[in-house]
């Protein structure tokens, strides 16, 4: 009897976490287009540079994610685009400036790490917090002068929705922002001291299909927005960067 009862309690259960696995038990490998709306600005004394149009790129991803029978989750995912997030700027130097569109090179990459709890809202859908890091990396080049680099830590958290349809597709989401706690920037002069860390607002969403017990595709989209600032009195020096990365996903899963 004990054995029958201790049965029907791990049923529901499994069934459970077998459902919302549909969208969450995959591993799966991605290629993405990468628009970057981004602006970025530096100013001293007699000096002022700015740069904003962000670029087009190709990329692409991995991804592993889980839920066991109790319905914690884990995320790990890695993903990278060749091309920087700016491609215009100007200068003013002493009140000439210059302006216009210059042959850029660069990257953007991140790291992520999500680990949560999901809750049974209904038979259809579960919604839970999670905590979250990301580590980023920006690299910046302007062909044939120089190029900076910038490093970020975040540390954070947010909501995520998994439905759990019962056919074949099923949809994940997330919500939630990071806050930025350490950073490293440098460029071809060296290495800036005590660079401003930046907060991280994310936005996700992924549609899995399955194809089969073992197969599934799928598509989405993922939204981080970036910025810092900073501002040296004793110098007058002051600057501000924004990058807003948006992801275009599409791949498979197993």
């Amino acid at each position: 009897m004990k054995k029958l009862l201790v049965l029907a309690a791990f049923l529901p259960a499994t069934a459970l976490a077998q459902g919302y696995g549909q969208a969450m038990n995959v591993i799966g490998a991605y290629g993405e287009v990468v628009g970057t709306p981004s602006s970025v600005s530096a100013s001293e004394p007699g000096y002022s540079l700015s740069g904003s149009g962000g670029n087009t790129v190709g990329g692409g991803g991995v991804f592993a994610s889980g839920v066991n029978n109790s319905l914690f989750f884990t995320h790990l995912g890695f993903n990278y685009a060749d091309g920087s997030p700016i491609s215009g700027g100007s200068v003013s130097l002493n009140s000439n400036s210059v302006s216009g569109s210059e042959p850029t090179n660069g990257h953007s990459m991140q790291f992520n790490f999500r680990l949560g709890k999901l809750f049974p809202i209904g038979s259809s859908y579960a919604v839970g917090p999670y905590l979250a890091y990301q580590y980023a990396d920006f690299s910046v080049g302007l062909n044939g002068v120089g190029s900076a680099r910038y490093h970020n830590n975040a540390f954070g958290g947010g909501v995520q929705l998994v439905t759990n349809t019962g056919g074949p597709f099923d949809l994940s989401a997330h919500l939630g922002y990071l806050a930025g706690i350490s950073a490293s920037a440098s460029d071809n002069a060296g290495s800036a001291v005590n660079p401003p860390s930046s907060g991280v607002l994310q936005l996700g969403a992924r549609g899995v299909y399955a194809f089969s017990n073992d197969f599934s595709g799928f598509a989405g989209v993922a939204y981080d927005r970036y910025h810092a600032s900073y501002s040296y009195a004793p110098s007058q020096i002051s600057g501000s960067a924004t990058i807003n990365e948006v992801r275009g996903m599409v791949g498979l899963a197993y």
